[in-house]
């Protein structure tokens, strides 16, 4: 079965698909303010790397599944319709096993991420091995969330030469993001393998014209972070 894709990217989703796909970068965040695209390119990077490499698999997280989706899940139907990629015919999706399956037997596995008390060394990401993961709202979970993630990607690396990769996505938050990748990115002191792009609403012309409007009746703080990154 052949499945033609023409992506249409936004100025900084085309930077980001340059670092996904570059044979340098290891880790990726992207984001800063609301309406800047962020879980579309998480949901397109996983949809052409799936379709591209047959038999692979990918991990998909949010802090709550349930969240992931009511929310994420959504803009993956979204991409696929966008692209002419048909449910039942290119891909199903399994809400029991929250397994997405392609035609050529790869795999987008739905992740909660969430540091339960019972499970603080995420034991249950023990055995799951992955070729490259997308974490949407990154800053909504653990750094060591994030580092056991970043250990399960090794899944059929080797057979199509592919080194790892990880998608974050974010708006502002004072925690690892900012310490990890905002900040040494500003200050140009951020490590070679790592890489942050700031995406604001403006960057992107597929948002409502009334969405940019609405951030600016927030209050001033909120305003700061999700208008201004």
């Amino acid at each position: 079965m052949e499945l033609i894709i023409n992506p249409k990217f936004t100025r900084t989703q085309s930077q980001a698909i340059k670092y996904l796909f570059d044979r340098e970068t290891n880790d990726i965040l992207f984001g800063g303010a609301a309406g800047g695209g962020k879980s579309f390119i998480g949901c397109a990077y996983l949809i052409l790397l799936a379709v591209k490499y047959a038999g692979t698999r990918y991990l998909m997280g949010r802090s709550k599944l349930d969240t992931l989706k009511k929310t994420t899940l959504n803009t993956f139907f979204e991409v696929c319709k966008s692209w002419n990629i048909i449910a039942g015919k290119h891909y199903n999706f399994n809400g029991g096993s929250n397994i997405i399956t392609f035609y050529n037997g790869s795999e987008i596995i739905l992740k909660d991420l969430f540091m339960y008390p019972s499970d603080r060394n995420f034991d249950s990401l023990g055995s799951l091995e992955i070729t490259a993961a997308f974490i949407d709202e990154a800053n909504q979970i653990t750094e060591k969330a994030k580092n056991i993630v970043n250990s399960r990607i090794r899944y059929k690396l080797d057979k199509y030469n592919l080194i790892p990769k990880l998608l974050l996505t974010c708006n502002p938050s004072k925690n690892w993001t900012y310490t990890q990748y905002y900040r040494p990115a500003k200050e140009g002191k951020i490590q070679s393998h790592k890489k942050f792009i700031q995406s604001l609403v403006d960057d992107n012309p597929y948002i409502s014209v009334h969405y940019k409007g609405q951030l600016e009746k927030l209050d001033n703080m909120s305003k700061q972070r999700l208008l201004y990154g």
